[in-house]
């Protein structure tokens, strides 16, 4: 039997929180993150202006906006790749921490305030280069 070298290990983190990321129903993604997370920074990753849209999210609320899914994916798939490496607390440190990946900006505020897209690109470079180092 062999065992995972870092390398391997950290790309499985990383492939198996995007595949959640788009394959798990909303549902379990928004309680996923509040659940490692907790709910203030939960929400206020995702831009929201208090807990309730997450807690409806998380009990099967729908979601209203293409934008507020694409950056629940991205706070999940950031949240579980760095859970499974490392722990929920350095999940919560990374994202509310000046980040160099990101010009010195909390990959939290990354999620919440720019383009989905762009901000995918970004946070994921941020989280690979963190469980990578």
């Amino acid at each position: 039997m062999t065992s995972l070298t870092r390398a391997d290990a950290v790309q499985a983190a990383l492939d198996a929180a995007y595949k959640g990321s788009v394959h798990l129903p909303t549902a379990d993604k928004a309680a996923f993150v509040t659940d490692i997370l907790g709910p203030r920074l939960a929400a206020a990753a995702l831009g929201l202006k208090d807990t309730r849209t997450l807690q409806s999210w998380a009990g099967g609320g729908a979601i209203r906006g293409v934008d507020h899914e694409h950056r629940l994916q991205l706070l999940y798939r950031a949240t579980a790749a760095i859970d499974a490496i490392y722990s929920p607390a350095v999940a919560a440190a990374f994202l509310r921490g000046s980040n160099p990946v990101l010009g010195d900006r909390a990959p939290m505020i990354v999620i919440a305030d720019d383009d989905p897209v762009a901000a995918e690109t970004a946070v994921v470079d941020a989280v690979e280069a963190l469980l990578e180092s």
